[in-house]
């Protein structure tokens, strides 16, 4: 009986082991290794640049920004338009590296925020930059704007703008500050003209930039011109309020709609708490066609932030609310960013009136009838 009729496996002759298996395990393991770090390394770059451009320890760090570097390439000393022309750019007291970056960028005048970030830091500039109004362009690189904001433009001349100013009181204010501005020469740059921006979409280029001029303050050369102060209030108004009326526009508001609104509330809301409700309150009347009757669109007309007597409430204006429903033709202040916020989004509530506490607070007793409002009236003596 052969082998293989009792059952067991027929017997091989032994194998002779392969060098095969082992070298193409070997590389096999080496390409992976290249390719985590061809691949790799851009990915922790991209994660290591989001994480550490909040960190300003991490970007004081050589080897981090080496790192960063592989993402910019040259861009530090490339311009971001070898045609662009100068204009101007604010730096605010108390702007951090990172917000400046952010605005060079969003404004066009470098190729990426990251690569002028690390230029700073490359050059130990992130900690010395100077406040002022500065005229930079698109033609210059990173490098060379990193150098000009380590040096105040010269003497600078400082212009306060107020929450609530009408648009004459900042013309005033820049005409004391700069002997060279005229109030005329003002009112005359302060106008939407040739600007393309999206806030201004749609607005006659004769229309005043009433509430579009950023109450705040500034540093300007002593010899600026009114159009390069208009151009460094408007800048901030983009800058500071921009992303809040734009985001409203993306739901089917009008920006001019909201900073005439906004120009009322700034002017009704002494606590800036209140303003996103008062906002409410003047949103519900208009959703409903009832009258805003807002003392300051009347106190706008009449050019005086007076008190009102009974009379004033007759005025033949369309800026007079008690008679004219909807909202004034214009902006009537230029609000601050609690104001402009509030009317992006007002507060949702049943209110329809307001009045003054007269408690010495600032504050205001909120009533959803005229029977509620009535009896606040009576309670905090407002006549």
């Amino acid at each position: 009986m052969s082998e293989r009729s009792r059952g067991r496996p027929p017997v091989r002759p032994p194998r002779r082991a392969s060098s095969a298996g082992p070298l193409l395990f070997l590389c096999g393991a080496l390409g992976l290794l290249l390719l985590a770090v061809v691949v790799g390394r851009p990915l922790a770059a991209n994660a290591l640049a989001d994480f550490a451009q909040d960190k300003d320890s991490l970007l004081r760090q050589a080897p981090v920004r080496a790192l960063l570097a592989s993402r910019t390439g040259g861009d530090a000393d490339l311009p971001r338009d070898p045609a662009g022309t100068g204009r101007p750019f604010v730096v605010r007291r108390g702007d951090t590296a990172r917000q400046v970056a952010a605005r060079l960028e969003r404004e066009g005048l470098v190729r990426s925020a990251l690569s002028f970030t690390l230029v700073l830091y490359d050059e130990q500039r992130a900690d010395s930059i100077q406040a002022g109004t500065y005229q930079v362009s698109p033609a210059m690189t990173a490098r060379e704007i990193a150098r000009l904001l380590d040096h105040a433009p010269g003497e600078q001349t400082l212009l306060r703008v107020i929450e609530g100013w009408r648009l004459t009181e900042i013309a005033s204010g820049a005409a004391k500050a700069f002997p060279g501005v005229s109030v005329d020469a003002f009112l005359a740059a302060a106008v939407v003209g040739d600007r393309t921006d999206p806030l201004l979409a749609g607005l006659d280029p004769a229309t005043p930039l009433e509430g579009f001029l950023f109450p705040d303050s500034y540093y300007f050369r002593p010899s600026a011109t009114a159009a390069e102060l208009v151009d460094g209030l408007f800048a901030t108004f983009r800058d500071r309020a921009g992303p809040a009326l734009l985001a409203a526009r993306e739901r089917g508001a009008k920006v001019y709609d909201l900073v005439r609104l906004a120009s009322i509330v700034e002017r009704e809301a002494q606590d800036r708490a209140e303003s996103p409700v008062i906002a409410g309150v003047y949103a519900n009347r208009l959703r409903i066609g009832m009258k805003l009757d807002a003392d300051p669109t009347i106190q706008y007309a009449l050019g005086d932030w007076r008190v009102l007597a009974l009379r004033d409430l007759e005025l033949a204006s369309p800026y007079n609310t008690y008679r004219v429903a909807g909202l004034p033709p214009t902006p009537i202040s230029s609000p601050g960013l609690a104001a402009l916020e509030a009317a992006a989004a007002p507060a949702d509530h049943p209110y329809l009136y307001f009045v003054a506490k007269s408690d010495g607070t600032g504050g205001h007793a909120f009533a959803k009838t005229l029977d509620e409002q009535e009896a606040n009236r009576v309670r905090y003596g407002n006549k």
